[in-house]
């Protein structure tokens, strides 16, 4: 019985050892890079075109609290490793930074502001 236990401890142990490893691994920067890729184009396609309209219009009156809250509600599906949980800030506002650049994105944006300079003069 206690060599069944010392063996069930090395590989315990050796799991753990292992598991060290690979979060050390010189490669783990680039899979950190590459995961945070996946999450942040999710983030961006996960987005509904009624979505998009509104962190349009929330970006247009400068309501970033509510721009921000329209990713949060995409964010648990789009989160690959729990580590990204800690920098979702960060992730979201690389997300924002690439539906920024979106030529479809940019196009509604300009919409909404004609939309509202036509409102304002009427």
């Amino acid at each position: 019985m206690g060599l069944i236990r010392w063996v069930g401890i090395g590989v315990v142990a050796a799991v753990v050892v292992g598991s060290v490893a690979t979060w050390v691994a010189p490669n783990f920067d680039e899979a950190q890079a590459t995961t945070d890729r996946q999450t942040i184009d999710c983030l961006t396609t996960r987005l509904s075109h009624e979505d998009h309209a509104d962190i349009a219009r929330f970006a247009d009156k400068n309501d970033y609290d509510s721009l921000w809250r329209v990713f949060d509600r995409v964010f648990p599906d789009c989160a690959v490793r729990s580590d990204q949980r800690d920098r979702k800030a960060e992730l979201e506002a690389a997300a924002w930074r690439n539906l920024s650049s979106n030529r479809d994105f940019m196009r509604m944006r300009e919409a909404n502001a004609a939309l509202a300079a036509s409102a304002a003069t009427h």
